[in-house]
């Protein structure tokens, strides 16, 4: 019979772990460096597992003023993320391409940046850590 409630006990404290809420917060990212401020600015948020740069997790999109916009992603869990930034400059929701090369400018987390020689992008590469103490970053676009 202990064994049973003791069993029953742990059963309950393991669903109660996994179903709780994560502590969330609010993410601001900074961009900067815009060449025009026409279009506008698109923000693909990515967790560990998203499929990058294809499928993110959350996209947020926002005005540019003077070459800068700040774009705000309420509820976003504590932890690691991998950002992707671009100038949506004739504002149709997509990345566009010129062959195989982005043809509007982009940014990415962590400083990392897209040449010839650095391969596609990826988590490991865009990855930074989002805390209650580390809730800002900034972007350089089409530097």
């Amino acid at each position: 019979m202990l064994n049973c409630r003791m069993i029953l006990v742990l059963s309950i404290l393991f669903v109660t772990t996994l179903f709780a809420e994560q502590p969330t917060g609010t993410l601001t990212i900074r961009t900067q460096h815009f060449l025009n401020d026409g279009g506008s600015a698109v923000v693909n948020l990515f967790r560990e597992h998203d499929e990058i740069p294809k499928k993110p997790w959350r996209i947020e999109k926002g005005n540019i003023v003077d070459g800068a916009s700040t774009i705000i992603f309420e509820n976003v869990p504590y932890g690691a993320y991998a950002v992707i930034v671009f100038h949506d400059e004739n504002s149709n929701g997509i990345l566009d391409h010129t062959l195989f090369l982005p043809a509007e400018p982009m940014g990415f987390s962590n400083e990392w940046e897209l040449t010839l020689f650095s391969g596609m992008p990826s988590f490991e590469k865009l990855r930074f850590r989002f805390t209650e103490q580390s809730a800002e970053i900034v972007i350089a676009v089409g530097e």
